[in-house]
């Protein structure tokens, strides 16, 4: 059975073509080695090999069950009958003679007869129908037939360990594509169904001097295409938060939902941590633990918003796609590109055990604040920082002692003060004075110095290196309510064409053009008032 199913998904001259070019995904074992130096000849492939290379090259989809589970009876595709076959395998080879009772036979075997059938119609044939029949009249020869089930080993679906390196890049790869593809669509389904982007971009006119250059033409795009499709993650959530166009988390912005938590602005805020969390990582190495732990998350915020919108969406399905569809090689390269140039984490200095790791939204704030320091002096000026822990070990009780020893912490600490470690991993929050960040001598002296006073205290890692990645902490605090400017005003003159002939006879003019606007207003505002001249076109 499974020899023939690999057929279908892979040739024999192409499976010796990758295992010479030692293309495979997974480790062979030595006594694999000895099976795949004989391709293309796979009349001895075993049950376990063939699944190592269907499932660990991606010849197709993980089971709904997952593997190693039991599969429903509903449960009928390909994949769901390899895990009954080696659920099967185990069974006969594992069961002890005296439970071997009619009943225990009768049922086995009309499961494998159901699976010959299935198999057989996936493959367009009747070769395993006939082959069942065949076995099922013949006299067995059963001194043989045990013989060779005792060199049958019980496969280990679990324990399958593939290239390690490879298949966590690969996780990291299947994440990137929910964080890139279906978050910001899930966002933006949020949004759009709150507000047009024409009101919206109205609403941030007073504001956009709060906006980065980028997101700024991000957001005047909005009144001609009314569109969120150029927008993203980041934006999104301060525009939903800034604007109050949802209602807050149960928890209230910036802190992370419990799982109980369960309404939209709690998925959005989930969404954000969840984004954030993964873009901030110093590697690309997801275990199976933390990959499914993401995914179940994923796939819970995807069903509640599709009843959010009343099943008119599909994220839920698109999420199990992106944990369980074939990807090539060139697709997961693209998505774990994608995801590190989100935030384009970089180790930047080493303290050993301490290796420090930051990106460009770090760097910008550096540059903002040695930006200052060189214009200005004042006093006590601090940036509020997250050092988050990439190491996972025993994160609640260090948590725990860190908060409680705050001020022991603290104490001694030279232009920097410990505010507190949050939930989810060990991250914590640090106010570092201006001046502590001048150089980038100082910088890391500064950081140094506190993180071997908070390892003193809880000093757990099994590692050799502790990877820390360092983030501002994101600041919303709550805009001035301004004049929501309902209506655009058009103003349309009719101008002698030598008018435009330079600069500076245009902008004369149309000095001219706002002073006659102030004196007939009346209002003497001194306040600036944002216009735009419109593309004109000349008569015949």
């Amino acid at each position: 059975m499974m020899q023939l199913i690999l057929k279908e998904y892979a040739t024999p001259k192409g499976l010796k073509r990758k295992y010479s070019q030692k293309d495979f995904n997974f480790v062979l074992r030595a006594n694999e080695v000895v099976l795949m130096d004989k391709l293309p000849n796979m009349d001895e492939f075993t049950i376990e090999i063939c699944y190592k290379i269907l499932r660990f090259e991606n010849m197709l989809d993980e089971p709904k069950c997952k593997w190693g589970k039991v599969p429903n009876d509903t449960e009928i595709e390909i994949a769901n009958d390899i895990q009954r076959l080696i659920n099967a395998t185990n069974s006969i080879i594992s069961i002890s003679v005296e439970d071997v009772t009619e009943d225990y036979t009768e049922k086995l075997l009309g499961k494998i007869k159901l699976m010959v059938a299935r198999i057989d119609s996936f493959l367009e044939q009747d070769t395993l129908s006939r082959m069942f029949k065949r076995l099922s009249i013949s006299e067995p020869d059963t001194i043989s037939i045990l013989q060779d089930l005792t060199r049958i080993t019980k496969i280990e679906v679990a324990d399958i360990h593939p290239d390690t390196e490879s298949e966590k890049r690969e996780r990291y790869s299947r994440l990137a594509l929910a964080i890139i593809e279906t978050f910001p669509d899930i966002l933006r389904d949020v949004i759009r169904s709150n507000i047009s982007g024409s009101q919206l971009y109205l609403q941030c006119i007073p504001y956009l001097n709060k906006f980065t250059s980028e997101q700024q033409l991000k957001l005047m795009e909005l009144q001609y295409s009314n569109t969120y499709s150029s927008l993203d993650v980041t934006l999104i959530y301060r525009l939903l938060r800034q604007f109050s166009l949802i209602q807050p988390p149960t928890k209230g912005w910036g802190s992370i939902p419990d799982d109980v938590n369960t309404k939209l602005g709690d998925d959005v805020e989930r969404i954000r941590y969840l984004r954030n969390q993964i873009a901030h990582r110093s590697d690309t190495n997801i275990d199976a633990r933390v990959f499914d732990d993401y995914f179940d998350k994923f796939q819970n915020i995807g069903c509640r918003m599709d009843l959010i919108f009343f099943y008119k969406t599909n994220y839920e399905q698109r999420i199990i796609g992106h944990r369980t569809r074939r990807l090539d090689t060139e697709m997961l390269t693209k998505y774990e590109n994608a995801l590190k140039e989100l935030e384009n984490i970089q180790l930047k200095f080493e303290r050993r055990p301490i290796k420090f790791y930051w990106g460009e939204s770090f760097d910008k704030c550096l540059e903002n604040i040695r930006s200052l320091l060189k214009d200005e002096h004042s006093e006590d000026r601090r940036f509020r920082v997250q050092i988050i822990f990439q190491s996972q070990d025993d994160v609640e009780r260090n948590i725990h002692v860190l908060n409680s020893l705050k001020d022991e912490i603290n104490e001694g600490l030279n232009g920097l003060e410990f505010i507190i470690a949050t939930k989810g991993s060990v991250v914590l929050i640090v106010d570092i004075l201006f001046e502590m960040l001048e150089t980038d001598e100082t910088l890391q002296t500064t950081l140094a110095l506190f993180l071997e006073k908070v390892l003193e205290r809880i000093m757990t890692f099994t590692t050799e290196t502790i990877d820390m990645v360092l983030l501002p902490v994101e600041e919303y605090t709550q805009w001035n309510e301004a004049k929501i400017i309902r209506e655009p005003v058009y103003l349309e003159f009719d101008i002698e064409a030598q008018l435009f002939e330079t600069d500076d006879i245009m902008e004369e003019q149309l000095g001219k053009i706002i002073d006659v606007i102030k004196r007939s207003n009346g209002s003497g505002t001194n306040k600036s008032i944002p216009g735009t001249i419109l593309p004109f076109y000349l008569g015949n």
